[in-house]
């Protein structure tokens, strides 16, 4: 926390490394990979990072047009340069990618893009260093594995989506109501995503059916003028069981009875663990309730004209969004190291000497809190490793 304010008070670029510095790649150019690799230069390492896209933040940008960040702009800074207020209190997606541009300017990083960038797998070599490979190979003593929990899209397995004579996108493909505007439009998945993308359709005047089996805490970006991101960090040290009591009292002193959703299957200190967030989509309450949005139970699989449901039911559909969620997808290039849990994610952030990963730990304050926190302890980790 002290770190953050500081880099807020004073802003920073690190300097070049020596010509014989220590040599990390950063695979990976979104937030997660930009941020650790500044902090690598000013440790004297130098940083490369690496990815398959042509551009840096390219996850970012290939997201829906609506979407703006659940935590507030100062709390969402990656190390060494602010966002500026004109920005805004919530930062939207077209701004928050020309910033992440604008930070490696400011950084003046060592970016590797397309299909240089792209990499395969990475290998530890016998006497502690790395070898990298995709489309250029590379001798690095240390590796970041910065390519966010959301890496790859998790699409449900519906065995008769093939009948479906409708579009059936995932919610990494949506873009805009344009897309949809003259159908029946069913969305599937209660995470921020799929309410978002509720909200937005009906914003454009589209009448949404939402498949959900149960959902998360609701709770808003900001409760009569105050942003509520800020006290997350201190829910972030609280003993678990005083949080989960907290939260249920919260959403019912903002939202009433909860008769919009069904209730979670599990405390909210449980389901963050499974990377489970709570939602924050500002309007899908009362979308909910006005009717503008209708909530069924969960699909089990499609047929030729829409979707049958748990309780026996079925809804047409003209467009499914799939809002299931997405997925890791390390197993390629660090399943055979060791360093996953059985659900392919990062056992730590710093799992063996010189291997570091940033951008998977799921926070109540949201993920660019928790990056900017990981990438200070692998930094200094891997700087220490290294000397």
């Amino acid at each position: 926390m002290f770190a953050r304010l500081t880099d807020r008070l004073r802003p920073w670029s690190a300097a070049e490394p020596a010509a014989d510095a220590p040599v990390v790649v950063v695979v990976g150019a979104g937030p997660a990979g930009l941020a650790t690799a500044a902090l690598l230069r000013r440790e004297g390492v130098r940083a490369v990072v690496v990815d398959r896209a042509e551009r840096v933040g390219a996850s970012w940008a290939g997201r829906y047009d609506s979407l703006r960040l659940n935590t507030v702009r100062w709390m969402s800074d990656l190390p060494g340069l602010r966002m500026p207020r004109s920005l805004g209190r919530w930062v939207g997606r077209d701004d928050l990618v020309d910033y992440f541009e604008r930070y490696v300017e400011h950084h003046r990083l060592e970016v590797v893009l397309g299909d240089a960038g792209s990499v395969d797998r990475i290998d530890r070599r016998p006497d502690g260093g790395f070898d990298v490979t995709g489309g250029r190979s590379w001798r690095a003593d240390g590796v970041v594995i910065a390519t966010g929990h959301s890496a790859t899209p998790t699409r449900p397995d519906w065995s008769n989506a093939g009948r479906f004579s409708g579009r059936l996108l995932h919610a990494a493909e949506y873009r805009n109501p344009d897309q949809v505007a003259d159908g029946r439009v069913l969305v599937v998945g209660a995470g921020s995503s799929g309410g978002e993308i509720c909200v937005d359709l009906v914003n454009a005047g589209i009448g949404v059916t939402w498949a959900v089996r149960s959902a998360p805490r609701v709770f808003p970006r900001e409760v009569v003028g105050v942003p509520s991101t800020p006290f997350a960090p201190p829910a972030d040290v609280m003993p678990d069981y005083l949080v989960d009591r907290a939260a249920p009292w919260i959403e019912r002193r903002i939202y009433g009875r909860r008769d919009y959703l069904p209730e979670p299957t599990a405390p909210m200190m449980e389901l963050l663990a499974r990377h489970k967030e709570p939602m924050t989509a500002d309007g899908i309450v009362d979308a909910i309730r006005s009717g503008r949005v209708t909530v069924v139970d969960a699909v089990t699989d499609l047929d030729e004209d829409g979707a049958l449901l748990d309780d026996g039911d079925r809804v047409d559909a003209d467009v499914v969004i799939a809002a299931t969620g997405y997925r890791p997808a390390l197993e390629p290039l660090v399943g055979h190291l060791g360093v996953l849990d059985t659900d392919g994610r990062p056992v730590s952030v710093t799992p063996s000497a010189g291997l570091g990963f940033v951008g998977f730990t799921v926070p109540l304050t949201g993920t660019l809190w928790a990056i900017e926190h990981d990438a200070r302890r692998v930094s200094r980790a891997l700087a220490r490793h290294l000397q």
